[in-house]
């Protein structure tokens, strides 16, 4: 018997929020921080995103002599470029239409309610002086609060304890390919939702035991596992 639903943790960017940050740009800056600094350009592919551009980096400059404190040295820059960016975008954010209201209907049947997003803890701060988030989610929780970001684990782990649930309890809701490498990695059932940059096919090949077109979708499943 499928176990019964507690808790509904989702992304942010594309999920709840329209899609806004320069993503592609996040890219390239990231990549074109790390060659500037000595990483042979050939060692990154264009499909490399910023958290395998990072990994890779990390990689390559602790085999090459760097300490750990000069990473970490690095890895702060890195993060101050993609706070940059993100915080422009979180001064034109918009809620993707009826998000909050799914959420509030969530809520009401008694479900514990989360977002872990990549993006910076100041500018979530930012995009919550102008979106009632909290008053949505029982946690919000930024990479900053993140022990590593996505497509890690980690972050889902932190907030499924923080929740008090089982991982078998709760499903990570996103709209993207890293979303559903955490949610595998972190032994969570992922649902997709086609409202950012994935496609629904590419969203089932990531793992996904369920796709919706919108977040609409997502009441009805829950109650389904609820009653379970």
């Amino acid at each position: 018997m499928t176990t019964v639903l507690k808790a509904l943790v989702f992304d942010m960017d594309g999920t709840i929020t329209k899609l806004s940050l320069p993503l592609e740009a996040m890219r390239q800056d990231t990549k074109d921080y790390f060659t500037s600094n000595g990483l042979p350009a050939e060692l990154l592919e264009p499909a490399d995103g910023i958290s395998s551009s990072t990994a890779k980096a990390r990689d390559y400059f602790l085999s090459n002599g760097y300490s750990i404190e000069k990473w970490n040295e690095m890895d702060q820059e890195v993060d101050v470029i993609l706070t940059n960016h993100e915080g422009s975008a979180a001064s034109s954010a918009e809620l993707l239409p009826g998000s909050l209201e799914v959420v509030e209907k969530i809520q009401g049947h008694g479900f514990l309610t989360a977002i872990l997003t990549n993006n910076s803890r100041s500018s979530v701060n930012q995009i919550m002086t102008q979106i009632p988030l909290a008053n949505h989610f029982e946690i919000i929780q930024t990479r900053h609060e993140s022990p590593k970001p996505k497509p890690h684990p980690d972050g889902i782990l932190k907030i499924i304890r923080d929740l008090g649930v089982k991982l078998g309890e709760a499903v990570y809701i996103g709209d993207a390919l890293i979303d559903g490498t955490a949610a595998l990695r972190a032994g969570i059932e992922f649902w997709g939702v086609a409202t950012g940059e994935t496609s629904a096919s590419a969203l089932h090949d990531a793992g996904a035991t369920r796709v919706f077109d919108t977040l609409d979708g997502i009441l009805e499943e829950a109650l389904a596992r609820k009653s379970n």
